[in-house]
């Protein structure tokens, strides 16, 4: 059985609640890149690249990643984000 973390929340006073902590674990993970759409958003790069959404869309817009903006979001194709991959292991984990 998990182990279930409590905490306290912050309202003060008899009201006071303990909730369980959610552990940090994404909700989905990907095992296989052919389970990516051909186009991906920040989040599903995020979820094959295991980094935050937003931490995908300032690498995009540093120029680490190749991706097309859309208005306010940020896309990318499988097969960049696979080159970026592959790229990334040649280098030893410098990705530049």
């Amino acid at each position: 059985m998990p182990r279930v973390i409590t905490y306290l929340t912050r309202q003060k006073g008899k009201n006071a609640m303990y909730r369980p902590m959610r552990q940090n674990k994404p909700r989905r993970v990907i095992h296989d890149v052919a389970e990516l759409p051909v186009l991906c958003d920040c989040a599903e790069a995020g979820l094959l690249l295991r980094r935050n959404p937003e931490v995908i869309a300032k690498m995009a817009k540093e120029g680490v990643l190749k991706g097309a903006k859309q208005g306010q979001s940020w896309f990318f194709r499988r097969d960049d984000l696979v080159e970026y991959m592959d790229k990334l292991f040649e280098t030893g984990g410098t990705g530049t």
